[in-house]
């Protein structure tokens, strides 16, 4: 750790873009009390996730926790997701990074206030969360909306260019979209006397550089790639085997966690481990081992560096996606499910963040299905050992409210009501989002509101033209009843036949890889493709 007057740096970052935008700030940032600055440390919150922040700063004009994004390109996208074109011709997505900034703020701010420091006095000021956007060749073509606490660099008025506010204005002046001017009331708290209780509590909060060198069994962790209710997902290599790559899921547990809360997210971890033990798919990301950690429960999964969620595949697409591409993608997803169903085992939460995709050499996407806490397996085996994996009854706590539009209404009102009908409406919905481009609804009662008054999910409402068997196929796996809901996913594959035969119309051109080919398709000694029967203990 080096101090350097006010400002603290309580690690060196390892990167020369971050180290550059630190930088930035710090050869313009002023160099007395109550301006206080902190960079690159690690905090554990009391929900027991690794937070790391790239800087901190306190001035009177505001406290702020800033998160450094140096994407040379155009940033696009809406206040939800971010399209990042780079130089080099490459596209990446990614959520808006605002949220997990404002979510750690929110953390580190608890984290502060429980210090002595803060012992009997009103507490701290409202940590702000900022997005600077680093680097000198961006392009910022966010819409207005979207643009809420985003930052770029400050440039002084030239000849031939306006001066530019970015993230000095914001830190002294409080210029930047989103942020509002102080109230009368509120610039109290931004004086020498918070700026010291702060300072204290940080020295006291026990904030330290990140922990690099951190392991899960031989892996080391390197950065966080998912996080969601209840877990934080991080991608590692293997300490020896420089190639071979995990997936490390944390499964959280908060610091003052009672023993049913603890047990809860036990459950958890151990029903994820045992369910897809037994799922043995190309199709379903696989699990290797669960072991214990300082932070909770650790399941090592199988990881893809070039996996995306299906939401981000989407938008992050500069063409819509084929009609070939469209049906291919859920026929792939329906027969993971289809396989799942056949172990008894039921996802429960499916979702598109709940579904990787990733590009073979030929450029065509294959799919892998995470995230089964919510999940559960009924029944005995043949030998009549049992290998029953309980639901939990905590739904609401273990998915996020806007993934909740995908999940059938009665996942959500009635615990005990469960069965392979709850993944026939996932699918459905799914369905939805996949040949529409849009969500069926903004969350589950939304959702609830919509089938009340359909019986079903519509897609003739946002997609001219769709044919009447793609209509049947979703309406038919979305309705509210259960009772005339599609009873088994391969009731749900043969209507996607229907489907694909409306909407398709078979080429005589032969399939080299028998894995590629749909119904229709022509293989090698003029064999057609009838049907598809499935992979894994179902081909």
């Amino acid at each position: 750790m080096s101090v350097s007057s006010n400002w603290i740096t309580v690690a060196e970052s390892n990167f020369d873009h971050e180290r550059e935008a630190l930088e930035f700030v710090r050869s313009q940032f002023p160099g007395h009390e109550p301006y206080r600055a902190w960079s690159n440390f690690e905090f554990i919150a009391s929900d027991g996730s690794i937070n790391e922040v790239d800087l901190m700063v306190f001035t009177p004009h505001g406290f702020f926790l800033i998160e450094i994004k140096s994407w040379p390109g155009r940033v696009s996208g809406d206040a939800g997701t971010w399209i990042l074109d780079r130089s080099d011709g490459k596209r990446r997505t990614y959520d808006n990074p605002l949220r997990l900034t404002n979510l750690k703020a929110k953390r580190l701010k608890s984290l502060l206030e429980r210090q002595k420091a803060f012992r009997g006095k009103k507490g701290a000021p409202f940590l702000e969360p900022l997005v600077f956007l680093s680097a000198e060749d961006l392009t910022l073509s966010l819409p207005f909306d979207a643009r809420h606490g985003v930052c770029v660099r400050d440039r002084a008025r030239t000849a031939d260019k306006p001066a530019k506010a970015g993230i000095m204005a914001a830190m002294l002046r409080r210029e930047c979209q989103g942020l509002r001017p102080l109230r009368d009331s509120s610039r109290s708290l931004y004086n020498r006397t918070i700026s010291k209780l702060i300072g204290q509590a940080m020295h006291q909060s026990g904030i330290r550089p990140s922990k690099r060198s951190r392991k899960v069994s031989d892996y080391v962790l390197d950065k966080v790639i998912d996080s969601g209710p209840g877990y934080q997902d991080w991608s590692s290599n293997h300490a020896q085997l420089e190639k071979t790559k995990r997936r490390i899921r944390f499964y959280l547990v908060r610091r003052e966690a009672s023993a049913d809360d603890k047990a809860m997210i036990d459950r958890a971890a151990k029903r994820e481990f045992q369910l897809l033990e037994s799922l043995q798919h190309p199709g379903i990301l696989r699990a290797y081992t669960l072991s214990e950690h300082e932070l909770g429960p650790a399941l090592v999964l199988e990881h893809n560096p070039r996996a995306i969620r299906l939401d981000h595949y989407l938008t992050q697409r500069q063409e819509p996606l084929g009609i070939d591409v469209q049906l291919g993608l859920m026929r792939q997803i329906a027969d993971a499910i289809r396989f799942a169903h056949e172990q008894r085992v039921i996802h429960r939460g499916l979702n598109p963040r709940s579904i990787l995709v990733s590009e073979d050499r030929a450029g065509y996407p294959k799919i892998q299905i995470t995230n089964w806490q919510l999940g559960y397996r009924a029944g005995s085996s043949s030998k009549g050992a049992s290998h029953e994996v309980t639901a939990t009854a905590h739904v609401d706590r273990l998915v996020e409210d806007a993934n909740t539009a995908y999940l059938a209404p009665e996942s959500l009102n009635d615990t005990d009501f469960i069965g392979e009908h709850l993944d026939i409406f996932s699918l459905g919905a799914i369905a939805f989002y996949l040949f529409s481009g849009q969500p069926p609804a903004a969350n589950g009662l939304e959702l609830s509101q919509k089938l009340r008054e359909t019986n079903g999910l519509q897609i003739s409402s946002v997609l001219n033209g769709a044919p009447e068997s793609l209509q049947e196929l979703i309406l038919e796996s979305t309705h509210p009843n259960v009772d005339y809901r599609t009873e088994t996913v391969a009731d749900f594959l043969a209507m996607l036949d229907l489907v694909e035969e409306s909407l398709t119309q078979p080429e005589n051109e032969q399939v080299e890889n028998p894995n590629d080919a749909q119904q229709g398709d022509f293989l090698a000694g003029n064999l057609q493709v009838i049907k598809r029967l499935g992979q894994g203990a179902s081909s």
